[in-house]
């Protein structure tokens, strides 16, 4: 047994609270390489912890443990060891024979094992955390990507122990449910790394591809073996389930990587894995392993599932604010942490849920990740735990017998072979004799096997009872002794602990401090120097760094050669000032800052900057440490900037649009001479102080001012924002703002800036063109429908259309040519202009279109522009609401009232827009003539209608029928006069029931309309 210490600290302990934790692994032994690793990650997790502060104020004291490689001692060594240390906390172990060996400790002494192994499963114990993988996160999910990519004719080679046995079992079991062939199931002894068999009974059968849960060390020789035998992967690959990117990098120094291309690896980690927490674990391991500079370290999921789970712990510890065991196992459940392996949770069943990655190997030895399934839940117990717990209490007692009933069929096995091979022997040396002849000596050497069976079973009851009296009696010793030596003895470990902390980190200290030096001044953009003052006043260069033939335009070589310090390169006119203040640094020890041009080999000046410290030695040197860095480039956009703000000052004075800065509450801030002028005021400084006094900010209207700071608050800026505004004096104008806001570093609003035109003249301008364009509409509304209006405002050149469902009407006044003649000019206006004028309202009201009037004459049509399902309706009441609205009209002093005669026809029309100076809306068709020959062959009082556009109103409107009425240029023609509502009166069907209206013949006249 050995202890071991070994923190990052950059502070003694000494002082502090300690908490103390068990290191435990086989060092020693054959698995002493690998288990050294997996040590040194942990003890690595232990002091990053322990350099941040520890945990709960205490620093993590870790305490570790080499066993020896006699498992059966395991147990013992373990108790020997944790009474020893007081250990509460215990991580490693290793293989899963040990684990099981020292879990009923764990369990009587309440010891917590962390546990970092992929394992086969089938166990539990609330004292153990198994931060490694269960069979079914790499083993179920491996199976069936298998079959899918690789096929599922498999042949199993496994290393004789519990894990193989274990994990080899359920593979078998996924194999029958996915109707996979299982060819051989091969078991090698862990001391044989000689595989020619296997691997000529794997050539022989040829499966698809080969599963090795053989041990990593095993493993090493089985694949070295199987390149020298000459199998390609791309025949036959295998697939390792404990093959590690240790153990890979190790064959990779032994076979050429090309031999193992294609062979396949399956973990929940691996070294290639790009993600921020795998690169920042292998940044730390390439410092903590002191690993070549710039080299990768080579790690595995071990190491990585070991340093992890420290920081597990951690993590709960400090959700549980106390070490407590009990206390810290309840607050872990459901704790989850991203690690190089990627998420992690903690699981009640004291497992993780982790990823399941298949890797292969590529022509250069390095893994590529090509599978990845993440996070798989963890069934230690194979998904039996999910059954009902009356049923899964039974099937678990039952499976958690399959790893130890292999180990003792294992062992019976081996015994069995032994047997066979002795009675064979024998049987050899029987010179012939039967088994019945030799059977005797069979029995003899059956018995002795028997017996040395039963003696081992002897001895190891005698060790265990003499270990356990030699524990009595020593710790009986150790009893006496303990208390007078326990003080003492702790001093001299914590003295001797902290002086080789001390020592450790001084070392890796200044190890760390000349790489960072080494690495700042190599790649620092400048010149680090070392110039130093000796007290005879010589100097000299202990160091300077390799930029020089950037800075200076020489090497370091002829630097040194030809110059004595950094501060002679200054030029020529710069010099005297840059010793005068090197001169006083040196005086004073004060550091100074400052920029100077070099005398260098550039053909353009260049600009430097130099920052030094100086410090006093205690042999009289002034030291100056510093850098010199190429501020040029700085120097030309400081130029460029100066200009650029000179002529930005000049546009800002000259422009003729207001400019202005303002704070968020709206008061300027600043302002250009335009501003000041367009508000009235003679300087700026009097618009500055004007707008900081108006409430509103010169804004007429408070709500638009409001508004102006809403967006610019909201969105960040204003664009085209039109507002009337005060001048100076009070008269108002009319302003477009348009600004953007400014913010801090925190995204605050701290002011907002833009411009201002007066757009005064042309709002003014705006105003009288819209006075005009309404006025315009107005005049073409009264010419011609909206509708057409609508379309000649869209630039239609020619505007015709045709309507097969029209109804138009043609009304004439009777005897108006003769009063024509009698009455004065305006008198015959006013009279004409009244009753058209009243015919108009009509047809608004009734949604109808006037087309025109010709002398006396009035023609309105229904359904056009816009059609309209009820044309010839509306026309009717129209007829009916004409005679009733001429009758308020009177002829002369007599009193006569004027009377109308109105036809109506419907049908098909084509209407349009014709004329250049004047428009006219008009329509065409025999539509159209047939309406007019209506009116003018109707009767004087009536309405006389076409049979069309009776039948479309027959059926709600009384008719008188005319019958047969010749008309010119079409012969005879059934006509109607329509009468009222058929509501208010009923059909006339004879002559003699003709209105008294109508009984006077009408005179024949010429219509008007063409």
């Amino acid at each position: 047994m050995n202890q071991e210490t070994k923190s990052l600290n950059t502070e003694s302990n000494q002082g502090t609270d300690v908490m103390r934790v068990g290191i435990m692994h086989f060092l020693s032994g054959s698995l002493g390489t690998r288990e050294m690793l997996v040590k040194d990650a942990t003890l690595m997790a232990i002091a990053e912890i322990n350099q941040s502060g520890g945990i709960l104020g205490k620093t993590i004291e870790p305490v570790v443990f080499d066993m020896a490689p006699h498992e059966q001692n395991i147990a013992v060594q373990g108790k020997y060891f944790l009474d020893e240390f007081g250990i509460s906390n215990l991580f490693g172990v290793c293989t899963s024979s040990a684990r099981k060996s020292l879990i009923p400790i764990l369990e009587k002494q309440h010891v917590q094992l962390w546990y970092p192994y992929a394992y086969e499963g089938l166990e539990f114990s609330k004292n153990v955390f198994y931060t490694g993988a269960c069979p079914n996160q790499v083993v179920q999910p491996v199976i069936t990507w298998l079959s899918q990519n690789k096929g599922d004719r498999i042949y199993i080679i496994g290393t004789d122990g519990i894990y193989s046995r274990t994990v080899n079992k359920i593979i078998r079991a996924q194999l029958k449910q996915q109707n996979g062939l299982l060819l051989c199931e091969d078991y090698v002894p862990r001391n044989i790394y000689e595989y020619q068999d296997s691997i000529a009974k794997i050539k022989n059968i040829a499966p698809d591809i080969v599963i090795n849960t053989l041990t990593p060390d095993n493993s090493i020789a089985f694949l070295q073996q199987y390149a020298i035998a000459d199998i390609k992967a791309r025949d036959i690959p295998v697939l390792s389930l404990r093959l590690t990117d240790v153990e890979l990098h190790q064959l990779t120094q032994s076979l050429y990587p090309s031999s193992l291309a294609g062979h396949l690896l399956s973990a929940n980690y691996f070294q290639v894995l790009d993600s921020p927490q795998n690169q920042d674990f292998l940044r730390k391991a390439a410092a903590w392993f002191d690993v070549d500079n710039g080299a990768v370290p080579v790690v595995n999921t071990l190491m990585q599932a070991a340093y992890a789970q420290v920081f597990l712990w951690k993590l709960a510890v400090e959700a549980a604010q106390t070490f407590d065991v009990e206390t810290v196992r309840q607050s872990v459940y459901g704790q989850s942490l991203l690690i190089p392996a990627g998420k992690i949770t903690m699981e009640r069943n004291h497992h993780i849920s982790t990823a399941c990655r298949i890797a292969e190997v590529t022509s250069t030895g390095k893994l590529e990740i090509v599978y990845t399934i993440d996070p798989i839940k963890p069934l230690p117990w194979l998904g039996v735990e999910d059954l009902q717990s009356s049923t899964s209490s039974v099937v678990t007692e039952m499976l958690a017998e399959i790893p130890q009933s292999i180990h003792q069929t294992w062992q019976l096995e081996k015994d069995s072979q032994e047997l066979e091979f002795t009675i064979a022997e024998l049987l050899g040396r029987g010179h012939g004799k039967g088994r019945n002849q030799l059977a005797p000596e069979i029995t003899r050497a059956a018995m002795s096997k028997l017996f040395k069976a039963n003696q081992r079973l002897i001895k190891a009851q005698a060790d265990l009872l003499n270990v356990e009296g030699a524990l009595r009696e020593a710790n009986e010793l150790l009893e006496q002794r303990i208390e007078q030596r326990t003080i003492q003895l702790q001093k001299t470990i914590k003295r001797l602990q902290n002086e080789a902390a001390e020592r450790q980190q001084a070392e890796i200290l200044l190890r760390e401090s000349q790489q960072r030096f080494s690495a700042i001044a190599d790649n620092v953009p400048g010149v680090v120097y070392r110039a130093v003052l000796h007290p005879n006043g010589e100097v000299s260069m202990p160091y300077i760094s390799p930029r020089t033939q950037e800075i200076f335009g020489i090497s370091v070589e002829e630097f040194s050669e030809h110059l004595e310090w950094v501060f002679d390169m200054a030029h020529p006119e710069d010099r005297a000032k840059l010793n005068e203040i090197v001169h006083k640094s040196a005086e004073e020890l004060s550091f100074f800052e400052h920029e100077y041009r070099v005398s260098s080999l550039f053909v353009n000046v260049k600009w430097v900057r130099i920052i030094s410290q100086p410090h006093r030695h205690e042999n009289g040197d002034t030291v100056w440490d510093g850098v010199i860095i190429d501020i040029s480039h700085q120097k030309q956009i400081e130029d460029s900037l100066r200009t650029a703000e000179e002529k930005y000052r000049s546009i800002f004075e000259h422009a003729i649009e207001g400019i202005f800065q303002a704070q968020p509450d709206g008061c300027y801030v600043n302002a250009n001479p335009a501003l000041a002028k367009i508000y009235g005021y003679e300087s700026t400084a009097e618009l500055l102080t004007g707008v900081a006094l108006d409430e509103y900010r010169l804004f007429v209207e408070p709500e638009h001012y409001r508004e102006f700071l809403y967006q610019i608050e909201t969105h960040g800026s204003v664009v085209s924002f039109e507002t009337l505004a005060y001048k100076r004096d009070r008269s108002i104008i009319w302003i477009l703002i348009s600004a953007s806001a400014n913010y801090d570093e925190d995204g605050n609003l701290v002011s907002y800036e833009g411009i201002v035109q007066d757009i005064t003249e042309r709002k003014q301008s705006e105003q009288a063109l819209k006075a005009e364009q309404e006025k315009s509409e107005n005049l073409l509304l009264n010419i011609l429908p909206k509708a057409i209006v609508h379309q000649l405002k869209h630039g239609d050149s020619t505007i015709a259309s045709r309507s097969d469902n029209v109804t138009i009407l043609f009304a004439d006044i009777v005897d108006f040519t003769e009063l024509a003649t009698n009455i004065s000019p305006n008198e015959l206006v006013n009279k004409l202009n009244g009753i058209f004028s009243s015919f108009d309202r009509l047809a608004d009201q009734l949604g109808l279109e006037k087309i025109k009037t010709i002398g006396d004459a009035y023609m309105v049509v229904g359904g056009l522009p816009t059609s309209r399902p009820d044309h010839a309706e509306a026309i009717a009441e129209m007829a009916l609401a004409m005679q009733k609205e001429i009758a308020n009209f009177k002829r002369g002093d007599d009193g006569t009232p004027f009377r109308l005669r109105i036809g109506i026809n419907t049908g098909s029309v084509v209407a349009g827009v014709i004329g250049i100076r004047k428009f006219i809306y008009d329509l065409w068709g025999d539509a159209v003539n047939l309406a007019s020959r209506m009116e003018s062959h109707g009767l004087a009082g009536g309405i006389q209608v076409t049979e069309a556009t009776y039948d479309l109103l027959k059926h709600n409107y009384s008719f008188w029928h005319r019958g047969k009425v010749f008309i010119k240029g079409r012969g005879e023609m059934e006509t109607y006069m329509l009468l009222d509502r058929k509501s208010k009166s009923k059909p006339l069907e004879h002559p003699a029931e003709m209105p008294a209206i109508f009984l006077e013949e009408p005179h024949l006249v010429t219509s008007k309309f063409p």
